[in-house]
């Protein structure tokens, strides 16, 4: 293999790449746009489910008895109740109110005579909306509940601090910063353990499988340069195309701090060391490696363009299922094992990261193992393009 040649096919593929303006749209622009957007829509339907407000919830009550005295205090917690709504349990299904209270003839009778008295809400678990609001009606009838205890100790001469013999109060320890890495980390480390993994997919598929279709890659093979440069250099570009895909995502997600009015505070507060970023880069590197050299020899392997997209299309799957199995664990919860394993590692290492912890222990293993991992790819590939029962299969 000579460098001189190696440098020339990867400039030569490059220049091919960047000719193509589905290669801009698909390696650059998209994942410069997906994150910023997959924020909006997280951060806007958290905040539409958090912020819903009790003037929101619209509620039917049902009074089977004369309770209007509990009915006049539901309404001056400004919750919406209508009172003569027709079939109920389908305006629930529908969504057109998020409960419904039953209220039993003797609730009222119950209260006064120092009894236990019992309320109905009927939900729709289903709805998130509506399964929020049962607990806001359980709040509201909580608070009524308490005040009736109240005037029945104030009554025998109790005082009501009695119940709450203790008083606690909750401390957050965690920085500001620490909070903001804590938000990042639950879905930034997906997004760009994805895009580093499958940025490279337009150019691999094309590089090999597209220049068997096009009949280009047989005059190439013809050149001094051995099928072993040829190789590397179509690999070095798979690889740069994965990390500027990571890089656009990247990009994407400082505009959405800049850009994105709710995540300004996110900016503000959260901090990356300079060798946390260079881990980053290093981290992404090693995947983009391992995953342009599988996808090069899958599409060497390939007989057309449309094959090679079929083989490689479950790539995507493979970066996206670990990405679900450790997002939900905390940096301390994460096994070691999985700094060993390909995509697992690299979720991990992000995840740290972004919670500010730089474990060196970890990023070896992950190093080491990545080591191992990009050289069996890059075998494969290799081992690809020297068969000849792969390169031009009928």
């Amino acid at each position: 293999m000579k460098f001189k040649h190696v440098y020339i096919v990867l400039k030569k593929e490059l220049k091919d790449i960047f000719r193509d303006k589905k290669t801009w749209i698909v390696t650059i622009l998209l994942p410069a746009l997906f994150i910023p957007i997959m924020m909006y829509i997280v951060i806007g339907g958290a905040e539409s489910i958090s912020e819903q407000k009790i003037s929101d919830i619209k509620i039917a009550v049902i009074d089977k008895g004369n309770n209007q005295k509990f009915v006049n205090y539901l309404k001056s917690t400004g919750i919406s109740i209508i009172t003569d709504l027709q079939n109920t349990k389908e305006s629930l299904e529908k969504g057109d109110i998020k409960a419904i209270l039953i209220i039993p003839s003797d609730f009222g009778k119950n209260i006064e005579e120092g009894k236990n008295a019992d309320l109905i809400i009927q939900v729709d678990m289903a709805n998130i909306k509506s399964s929020n609001a049962e607990s806001m009606i359980r709040g509201i009838i909580k608070e009524y509940s308490n005040n009736i205890v109240k005037e029945r100790l104030m009554a025998k001469g109790i005082d009501p601090k009695i119940l709450e013999p203790i008083a606690v109060k909750t401390e957050n320890i965690a920085s500001q910063s620490k909070m903001a890495g804590s938000f990042l980390a639950f879905i930034v480390p997906m997004l760009l353990t994805l895009w580093t993994a499958t940025g490279g997919i337009g150019a691999a598929v094309d590089l090999a499988a597209g220049e068997k279709e096009r009949g280009t890659l047989e005059p190439l093979l013809t050149t001094s340069a051995s099928r072993l440069s040829i190789m590397a250099g179509k690999y070095l570009a798979v690889t740069s195309m994965a990390l500027l895909s990571a890089v656009a995502s990247l990009l994407g997600l400082f505009a959405s701090f800049a850009f994105n009015k709710d995540m300004a505070s996110l900016n503000a507060d959260f901090k990356m060391s300079v060798t946390a970023i260079i881990v980053m880069f290093v981290t992404a590197f090693f995947t983009a490696s391992m995953f342009a050299a599988l996808e090069l020899a899958l599409s060497a392997y390939a007989k057309s363009f449309k094959e090679g997209q079929t083989y490689i299309s479950p790539v995507v799957f493979i970066a996206i299922i670990p990405a679900y199995l450790v997002m939900y664990k905390m940096p301390n919860e994460i096994p070691l094992s999985y700094f060993a394993i390909p995509v697992f590692g690299t979720i991990s290492i992000f995840r740290e990261l972004l919670y500010g912890i730089i474990n060196m222990t970890h990023i070896s293993i992950f190093v080491f193992s990545s080591i191992i991992y990009v050289g069996i790819s890059v075998y494969l590939a290799a081992l690809m393009f020297k068969q000849e029962w792969a390169l031009f299969r009928v």
